[in-house]
């Protein structure tokens, strides 16, 4: 958690770099919604994993402490096993969570973006990967302590964070051949019928040359971004639990015992021939895609920036504190900011009932910040009001000039099937 706190700050510089190489260059590679709802959903993975503490880290621990059979000399062998072992762990976690429905639901947010940069790094889910645990006991056998376990769980999604850009080409071949790069995740990442279900990798590609799962990134190939079930939202709640709700129709309707169990552990695009009769599927190919957009003013996307950097400096300040704060409150904090993620999402779809949560949104933040603070004084409670204040005229004044949503989409992407 810490490695991944402190590595914020460089993410969010990392990003804001590209931006500015993305209007040098012209790439259009960022769209103002789709990051959004990428860091949104980037900062509700780090609330909800206030949740996932609550999950039995258990039997990790017992097995390391009853159970390892490994006493490990050097720390240096010991860091370099685990580096490379939790590599091959996640590289198994990463091919089940596409091949099975279940572990799908959970992974799907990460690769629901229609756009590829670097706020796709931060697209993570709020869920957990049901059986990943299980995968990753060996290595509690093989004698790897707990937080040299979850500083290589940290350090391995930290690299993967550069990897999610467009504006860094092919390496020298040395490097391609052993560590994932952008052009190998890019691929990963791609709707294009070749490219989908390859490079499972997270640092070392050679897993995937390995199991066979490995695809170069093909030249005059236009990759396509997104999954075939389309997400046609930025509500980051939704995201989440968009495949389970399908998931669990299915296991609920179908008639066959056997197709629940098959409809939770087969693969995604697997459904009971009476469900695809009853409840047929959406689905979209590199051909049909549409991005899904809404129309912003300038002035409105401004405000929805800022109110979304506000959200982000205060769940920052949150999670440094977290250590030093009971249990109930961290949970109720978590829940408080997870609400503001959707709040701003509402903002950003045009929602008719932003017009009142909006400003109740804004006085209730404001009233909790004086609350939490005893001793202020006259001059700071009447600033914070007015700058409250300030807000709420800045948000009529935009919410009155508002444009509806935009129900026509730009022209379907073409690339090769």
């Amino acid at each position: 958690m810490e490695i991944i706190l402190f590595a914020i700050p460089f993410f969010f510089l990392l990003i804001a770099i590209e931006i500015w190489v993305d209007q040098k260059k012209g790439t259009q590679y960022y769209q103002f919604n789709d990051a959004i709802t990428s860091l949104n959903l980037g900062v509700m993975s780090r609330l909800t994993g206030i949740f996932k503490l609550l999950l039995p880290f258990s039997a990790y621990v017992w097995l390391y402490q009853n159970h390892a059979i490994w006493q490990w000399q050097s720390i240096l062998v010991l860091w370099v096993v685990a580096f490379v072992f939790y590599d091959l762990g996640y590289y198994w976690v990463h091919r089940i969570s596409h091949r099975m429905h279940l572990m799908w639901g959970s992974h799907v947010v990460h690769h629901s973006s229609e756009e590829y940069n670097l706020t796709t790094a931060l697209r993570q889910t709020g869920s957990v990967a049901v059986f990943a645990w299980l995968v990753f006991l060996p290595l509690a056998f093989a004698g790897i302590p707990p937080e040299v376990f979850l500083a290589c769980a940290a350090l391995n999604l930290v690299y993967q964070f550069w990897v999610h850009t467009r504006h860094i080409d092919k390496l020298p071949n040395w490097f391609e051949a052993i560590f994932v790069t952008p052009s190998h995740h890019r691929v990963h990442h791609a709707l294009n019928r070749e490219y989908i279900d390859k490079n499972y990798a997270g640092v070392f590609i050679i897993w995937d040359k390995i199991f066979g799962s490995f695809q170069a990134e093909k030249a005059g190939v236009e990759i396509v971004y997104g999954v075939s079930q389309q997400l046609n939202s930025y509500n980051p709640i939704w995201a989440n639990l968009q495949v389970y709700g399908n998931i669990l129709r299915d296991v609920w309707y179908t008639k066959s015992p056997l197709d629940k169990i098959k409809t939770l552990l087969m693969p995604p695009g697997w459904r009971a021939e009476d469900m695809k009769v009853q409840y047929p599927g959406k689905y979209v190919t590199t051909k049909t895609m549409r991005k899904y957009q809404t129309t912003l003013s300038n002035a409105m996307a401004v405000y929805i920036l800022a109110q979304f950097t506000l959200l982000v400096a205060g769940v920052f300040v949150f999670l440094l504190q977290i250590n030093n704060q009971p249990l109930w409150w961290n949970m109720a904090m978590s829940i408080t900011g997870i609400i503001h993620c959707w709040l701003i999402s509402g903002l950003q779809e045009n929602k008719p009932w932003t017009r009142w949560t909006e400003p109740l949104r804004i006085l209730a933040t404001s009233g909790f910040i004086i609350a939490l603070q005893p001793e202020i004084n006259l001059l700071s409670g009447a600033t914070i009001a007015m700058i409250s204040l300030g807000l709420i005229i800045w948000f009529n004044q935009l919410n009155a000039k508002a444009q509806e949503p935009n129900d026509t989409p730009p022209e379907s992407l073409q690339s090769d099937v």
